[in-house]
């Protein structure tokens, strides 16, 4: 699998094939030496490889009126100094652990992404299975132009490129679909445990194939069937990169070294759960990094550890990196001996290596399903990804997509979900009202739960969210209470009136008042607002004022509000930031360890008591 893919791979990435095989051995060896999987195998990745072909047309379209050099010889340099640049942004990431960095890409933007990826690798192979050559295109809208292209020029398909892809479509499918059946039944060893199976090498069994049709038949000449030609026997000579395209690369170079990262991280994470073991993700960094650095210096450009590789490794039994350094001796043998051998290799057949290799990508599609009934959000943060990719490019859909997700992020902080909380019977759990059915709502007291913390973001909903559930906005009442005293004051004789009025507004004693300014009453016999603050991780400064006003304006109203279950950090703020402030509306006689302790005080208002203070005192002091 390795050499195969590896030739077209390289030829995705718009270089030569031969240059496959440089990553499939020098990246191998470098990564053994410094990374902590024991089962991921680094090489070429069709991802990295349609990045990299989309950063060097990008560089390739610039230097058109003034190339120096062949247009071979410009992709090459154009590529070593994309990896070389790639490696110094992942090890220089590494160094300042940074490897935490890949959380912001989270697993529903990371497989939308990828599959979107896929749908622009599977379009640039696809004129190849029918012998086409069409123009490669790059950024927005150029999956449509591709095919516009290629449906209008359809006429000139090659019959011979299209049976050679159709049957090497065959049968490449049909060994995946045996491997796949055959992973779960291996031999029984003598401890009993599952042996494992070896896959059959579905893509060399139809390079060998292939290549030895197109060379006794001679379809380049007779057919004029595109393949791979020359492939160069030896090793490299090392050169140094050049860092002229650096100031054009380092965008597409952030780009590949986040996303190749992401990829290979959660793949090593992946394996080394099923074996248990661990790795460490900053000395991934350095690893993949110092691959790229060394590889550039050999002809490499840039790479990941591969998905469908690593499956295959693990499942034939390799259980360190000894197996990818086997493997790379294999394509050695290649390099030094056997490369000229692949010279009449149809690069239809390479095409079709190719898509048959992004089934597990597209099968990703089966995420919206789970997602739609999971999660509304992630399954946008999927759907929305994808589309960018497909419709804007690679590069500029990543970017938007990682906005999106941080957008998603921001819109469920300020507004998370709140909710008023009763008591289990007989318990001292409380919880909320609305999910759990037979919870006792208790008299007198309304207790607000926030599910998110308190800052900037949400403290303007949160105010607002607990006055209407608590079904009492003070500043409203205190309006109210003003209009009727102004009114009191100029007309003597509706004095009567307006007072019936404001019993029917604050107890509740009549019902037949039609004034909508008095519509909203104030909860009969409501004493006390406990604000659950379990969930709060922080509080910043505008949370702690917003907090201030909330206690400052019901108690305007003769209501109390106090606070259960601060954590250390979210106490000190609020007595600091009260303190400085010189404000006296939140102290520690407001505080409760729980939100039992805050009920029992508050139904005992004669105990408010020297204990709570002395308990808040006590758990501060702790």
């Amino acid at each position: 699998m390795r050499i195969p893919q590896a030739m077209a791979y390289a030829i995705l990435a718009t270089l030569p094939a031969v240059y496959g095989l440089y990553v499939a051995f020098f990246t191998v060896l470098v990564y053994a030496i410094f990374g902590t999987s024991k089962h991921i195998s680094i090489g070429t990745w069709s991802i990295a490889s349609i990045m990299t072909g989309g950063a060097i047309d990008e560089i390739i379209a610039k230097e058109e009126e003034s190339k120096p050099t062949s247009d071979t010889q410009l992709r090459v340099q154009i590529a070593i100094s994309l990896c070389l640049l790639v490696g110094i942004i992942q090890a220089a990431m590494g160094i300042l652990k940074l490897g935490i960095v890949t959380v912001y890409l989270s697993e529903p933007l990371v497989r939308g992404f990828t599959t979107g990826a896929a749908v622009h690798v599977f379009t640039s192979q696809f004129p190849k299975l029918f012998g086409i050559t069409v123009t490669r295109y790059n950024g927005v809208f150029a999956f449509v132009y591709t095919y516009v292209e290629f449906f209008s020029i359809l006429s000139t398909a090659n019959p011979t490129a299209i049976i050679i892809s159709v049957l090497s479509l065959i049968l490449l499918a049909s060994i995946g679909e045996i491997n796949e059946l055959q992973a779960n039944k291996g031999w029984l060893r003598k401890d009993g445990e599952k042996g494992k199976k070896l896959p059959l090498p579905s893509e060399l069994v139809v390079v060998i194939i292939s290549t030895a049709a197109s060379y006794l038949a001679n379809f380049e000449s007779k057919y004029n069937l595109p393949v791979v030609g020359d492939v160069p026997t030896g090793l490299p000579r090392p050169i140094v990169p050049s860092t002229k395209y650096f100031g054009d690369l380092i965008g597409n170079a952030f780009a590949i070294a986040i996303v190749n990262f992401a990829i290979s991280i959660s793949l090593a994470q992946t394996y080394a759960k099923k074996h248990n073991y661990e790795v460490d993700s900053n000395q991934e960094l350095i690893a993949i990094g110092n691959s790229h650095i060394v590889g550039s210096f050999f002809l490499c450009f840039p790479h990941a550890a591969a998905m469908s590789k690593t499956a295959v490794q693990e499942g034939s039994g390799g259980r360190t990196q000894l197996a990818s350094i086997v493997s790379s001796l294999v394509v050695l043998i290649i390099l030094l001996w056997l490369g000229p051998l692949l010279t009449q290799l149809p690069e239809c057949v390479l095409a079709s290596i190719i898509v048959i290799a992004l089934r597990g990508m597209f099968r990703q599609f089966k995420d919206l399903l789970m997602l739609w009934k999971a999660s509304l959000v992630d399954f946008l943060l999927w759907f929305v990804t994808f589309l960018l990719v497909v419709l804007l490019g690679v590069d500029l859909g990543l970017l938007l997509g990682v906005l999106f997700a941080l957008v998603t992020i921001i819109v469920r902080s300020q507004r998370p979900y709140c909710a008023l909380m009763g008591r289990i019977p007989k318990t001292e759990i409380y919880r909320d009202i609305s999910h759990i059915h037979g919870i006792d709502e208790l008299s007198g007291i309304k207790i607000f739960q926030s599910s998110s913390s308190l800052s900037f973001i949400n403290a303007e909903h949160f105010k607002k969210t607990l006055y209407k559930m608590v079904g009492i906005n003070p500043q409203e009442v205190l309006i109210t209470r003003n209009a009727i005293k102004l009114n009191e004051n100029k007309k003597a004789s509706e004095r009567s009136i307006l007072t019936s009025s404001l019993f029917s507004k604050y107890t509740s004693l009549s019902e037949d008042t039609e004034d909508p300014t008095l519509s909203r009453t104030l909860p009969q016999n409501v004493h006390t607002v406990i604000i659950e603050c379990g969930m709060f991780t922080y509080v910043d400064v505008v949370g702690v004022k917003t907090l201030q006003t909330i206690a400052t304006d019901f108690e305007k109203v003769d209501i109390r509000v106090v606070f259960a279950g601060c954590k250390a950090s979210v106490r000190n703020a609020l007595l600091t930031i009260t303190s400085i402030n010189q404000s006296g509306e939140i102290g520690l006689d407001r505080m409760y360890v729980s939100v039992h302790d805050a009920v029992l005080s508050c139904r005992r208002p004669s105990i408010v008591s020297e204990s709570s203070v002395e308990l808040a005192e006590s758990t501060m002091s702790s």
